[in-house]
């Protein structure tokens, strides 16, 4: 007989291993911090670049948007947006489109870039309190198009104290008004080469009253300077066969230079007005001297070789741009093109005259 065999429970020794976690030190985690940092010193410039190139694009489609406002102006009524008076005027929509309308270009093109209601929101108004609220909700209501992005939001600026006060409506009252800001602009019409005599800057003053100005003779608002050889300027009618060296040629519109310093503040001649003023510096460039990037504290006319002309006005009153190395120009046509600040002087100054048988 066989002995039984004894049955014995087998036990299972199992181990339980808790995994140890390896530690970081301090050396890792400064490389990974400074690969970090170098993808990031090499990313944020393609991004800025990336944003600065969608910025610069809405500021030419800004740019194309009114130059064809511009002519569509031309085909309706015979002739590019007049320039206005001075640059103490604004517009009134009771006016007219004409010479006897003080407001300036961008007034006059509101109509022509889906913004008639804001044009004409005080027209037919008898009541000059009345009228002068309703000029005032202009002059304090951005619109986009007439900004760029690269530089400033569409927003209201500070009308300084120092400042002359707006006329913001030609009742005979002469009721003014003084907002504490108003909405600017950065683009300016094309007033001419700027290189002829008297063809510079032909001053920002203007009639006192709506009563003076309408009695002035032609021979009287001469007095103010012969008109430039440019396509928007004081009083002006110019019709598109006068544009005689070439649609393609001729600049209609451009950014316009701004001392970046002065912006808040209202207290550059360059961009102290609104919008909608009439014949001044802050709406009308010339092409005396190339356009210039937007510098703190810089006057164009230190570089342009101008500097101390005997005309009496400022100069040269340039266009330019917040954008890198060019500024974006409006031609007669409606093409926009960016024009380098490096282009040649006199090839500059023969694409903002109009007349004057010279092409870029």
């Amino acid at each position: 007989m066989r002995p039984t065999a004894t049955l014995r429970p087998v036990t299972s020794q199992l181990r339980v291993v808790t995994p140890t976690r390896a530690a970081v030190t301090l050396v890792e985690l400064l490389v990974v911090v400074a690969i970090v940092g170098v993808l990031v010193a090499l990313l944020l410039p393609a991004v800025q670049a990336a944003r600065e190139a969608a910025r610069r694009t809405q500021c030419h489609a800004n740019l194309r948007q009114l130059a064809l406002a511009c002519l569509a102006h031309e085909s309706v009524r015979g002739h590019f947006p007049s320039g206005g008076w001075g640059g103490e005027w604004t517009g009134d929509p009771d006016r007219g489109f004409g010479p006897k309308q003080p407001g300036g270009w961008a007034f006059n093109v509101l109509p022509h870039i889906g913004e008639a209601a804001l044009r004409d929101a005080e027209s037919g108004l008898q009541d000059a309190n009345a009228k002068a609220d309703r000029a005032v909700t202009r002059l304090t209501t951005p619109v986009s198009a007439f900004t760029c992005p690269s530089r400033r939001p569409a927003a209201v600026w500070t009308l300084a104290a120092s400042k002359k006060p707006l006329r913001v409506t030609a009742v005979p009252q002469m009721l003014t008004r003084r907002p504490a800001a108003v909405v600017r602009g950065d683009y300016a019409a094309n007033m001419g080469s700027g290189s002829l005599p008297g063809n510079n800057y032909l001053s920002g003053g203007s009639p006192s009253s709506i009563t003076s100005g309408d009695a002035m003779s032609e021979a009287a608002w001469a007095g103010y300077g012969p008109p430039p050889n440019g396509l928007v300027f004081r009083r002006s009618r110019v019709r598109l066969r006068e544009i005689t060296d070439g649609l393609s040629a001729t600049y209609m519109l451009g950014e316009k230079y701004v001392d970046p310093a002065a912006i808040a503040t209202g207290l550059s001649d360059d961009d102290d007005q609104c919008l909608y003023s009439g014949h001044d510096r802050d709406v009308l460039r010339t092409g005396l001297a190339p356009p210039s990037q937007d510098r703190a504290n810089f006057d164009p006319a230190t570089v342009s070789g101008v500097a101390g002309s005997p005309n009496k006005y400022p100069l040269p009153i340039a266009f330019g741009s917040p954008h890198p190395d060019a500024c974006g120009m409006a031609m007669a046509d409606g093409s926009v093109r960016a024009v380098a600040c490096t282009i040649d002087a006199g090839a500059h100054r023969a694409a903002a005259g109009r007349n004057d048988a010279q092409r870029p």
